[in-house]
């Protein structure tokens, strides 16, 4: 698990290059958030605990223009019960809906993320004793897009409600997506 983590830091590194980004500073928020781990929401519901998640994300990509300038998400998630925990990287955009509500600074605002996540849950676990408690991921690399509805204290401080799905989108015999669902507290810096 180190070493596949040290090549994620590694591999996050080289996209966070300043060059390829406004600003002097890569590194333009960072986020704690606490999910209910494997939600019954969407899906059906096995494993258990809590995701504690750290995200850092980048100043906008000029370089990629013209898809709106997103950010590179880089984070991870803990599951507090010992099963499946997760490393991610993907491209994130923020849009605002309404602006000013109570302040000149605030606003509310949806936001959409797809990447990438190293995960070190099961691939296969049908026809085994941990089939009632564990998902069968399929493999250790799989899509995690998201969504968010969130809302913009000032220009530093934020907390969105946010839904997170893992899954190897069919790619792989077994398929059992998980959804994260909970709160990201956000700090510009």
């Amino acid at each position: 698990m180190f070493r596949s983590f040290c090549v994620g830091v590694v591999a996050a590194v080289c996209l966070l290059s300043p060059a390829a980004y406004a600003g002097s500073s890569v590194i333009d928020e960072v986020r704690l958030g606490l999910y209910q781990h494997d939600t019954g929401i969407i899906g059906n519901h096995k494993e258990e605990g809590a995701d504690i998640a750290l995200e850092l994300m980048s100043r906008p990509v000029t370089a990629l223009w013209l898809i709106g300038s997103p950010r590179i998400v880089f984070g991870g998630a803990y599951n507090t019960a010992g099963q499946t925990s997760q490393i991610y990287l993907g491209i994130d955009k923020q849009l605002d809906l309404v602006h000013r509500i109570f302040t000149n600074t605030d606003a509310f605002y949806i936001e959409g993320t797809i990447g990438g996540v190293w995960q070190n849950g099961k691939h296969d676990v049908v026809g085994t004793p941990l089939e009632s408690r564990w998902k069968s991921h399929g493999g250790s690399f799989l899509f995690r897009p998201g969504l968010a509805l969130g809302y913009r204290f000032n220009e530093r401080w934020s907390l969105a409600v946010s839904l997170n799905h893992i899954s190897n989108a069919g790619l792989a015999k077994r398929n059992e997506g998980m959804n994260d669902l909970g709160l990201l507290l956000g700090m510009k810096l």
